[in-house]
């Protein structure tokens, strides 16, 4: 294609695993799979949409007024995750930047729908109770913990574990950020160093959530907020670990070079494409509990309160 001999020279150093092409060869070279691919993305996102929408509709008419605001912030998280891998996928080249942005607003999404969940069972109040009353257990799930013998040490540690979540992650994606807009070489250069630290705060939250769910949900076994609370949780495997597993064996692979950057092209695609129908599929089951699993307004007291409004 004389575009590209015209742009790029067989001799031009190229970063084989890193190139993006421009975007007017993007749409040229990649004009099928890029069509099946945005077709794909359109149709889950409206799906999404539709979802969101209707939950939104089924919020305000089934949850108190104080929490209405709180679970549509914790909502929007599937809706943000969809708009951003589009994105990716008609401009490849801030896939970076919407990964990043699409993890960070699960993060805060994740913090809201976990304060909720207290709240619905009672408030830190109640909870510190049960553990002081030993009317509960924390099991040991994340090896964190088990050096923490008092129980009420626990449950803070577990909150910490939960909070540092976002906090952190919102502090280490903007020095990603800040990196990959003065050098994208130094930004990939550095994705081993910044990995490790990525991987910690997500398995020091897996285990502190995992801890709280198995402490809190036996108390209320009939309330759905539980079953919830993991739907939005399984948007973090699809949004970082499983990538970053993608990711590097990617970066283990020797490519051939190309003028129209293939494998990062096709990696970009697959990537946005595996996380666009796992939604898809994670939001059919959010939707089918927020259509079944409809239960009446009830006055909260405390731990006594095993509804869940939503």
């Amino acid at each position: 294609m004389n575009f590209t001999e015209e742009h790029i020279s067989p001799t031009e150093s190229i970063d084989c695993r890193n190139y993006l092409p421009p975007l007017r060869l993007y749409y040229e070279e990649y004009a099928i799979s890029l069509g099946l691919s945005v077709s794909v993305g359109c149709i889950v996102w409206l799906w999404v949409t539709f979802v969101f929408v209707k939950v939104i509709r089924l919020i305000k008419r089934q949850t108190e007024k104080n929490q209405v605001m709180v679970l549509i912030i914790a909502n929007t998280v599937y809706f943000t995750v969809v708009t951003f891998n589009v994105v990716a996928v008609l401009i490849p080249h801030v896939a970076v930047i919407c990964d990043i942005v699409s993890f960070v607003a699960f993060c805060w999404c994740i913090l809201v729908f976990f304060r909720y969940l207290k709240e619905s069972v009672g408030g830190d109040t109640a909870i510190i109770g049960l553990y002081e009353a030993k009317s509960i257990e924390p099991p040991q799930v994340c090896p964190c913990f088990r050096f923490i013998y008092n129980k009420k040490r626990q449950l803070r540690a577990i909150r910490f574990g939960i909070m540092q979540l976002p906090i952190y992650n919102s502090v280490v994606a903007s020095i990603q950020l800040i990196i990959f807009t003065f050098d994208k070489d130094l930004f990939f250069d550095a994705f081993y160093i910044i990995l490790p630290f990525i991987i910690a705060s997500i398995v020091f939250y897996v285990g502190s959530s995992v801890s709280f769910i198995k402490t809190v949900a036996p108390l209320y076994p009939d309330n759905p907020i539980f079953k919830r609370f993991f739907l939005l949780q399984l948007v973090l495997i699809i949004t970082k670990p499983q990538i970053i597993i993608l990711e590097l064996i990617y970066n283990l692979i020797t490519f051939e070079c190309t003028v129209a950057g293939e494998p990062k092209v096709y990696l970009n695609m697959i990537k946005q494409m595996i996380i666009l129908i796992e939604v898809a599929i994670v939001t059919v089951f959010s939707y089918k509990f927020y259509t079944t699993q409809q239960e009446p307004k009830c006055e909260k007291s405390g731990v006594n309160n095993t509804g869940y409004e939503a």
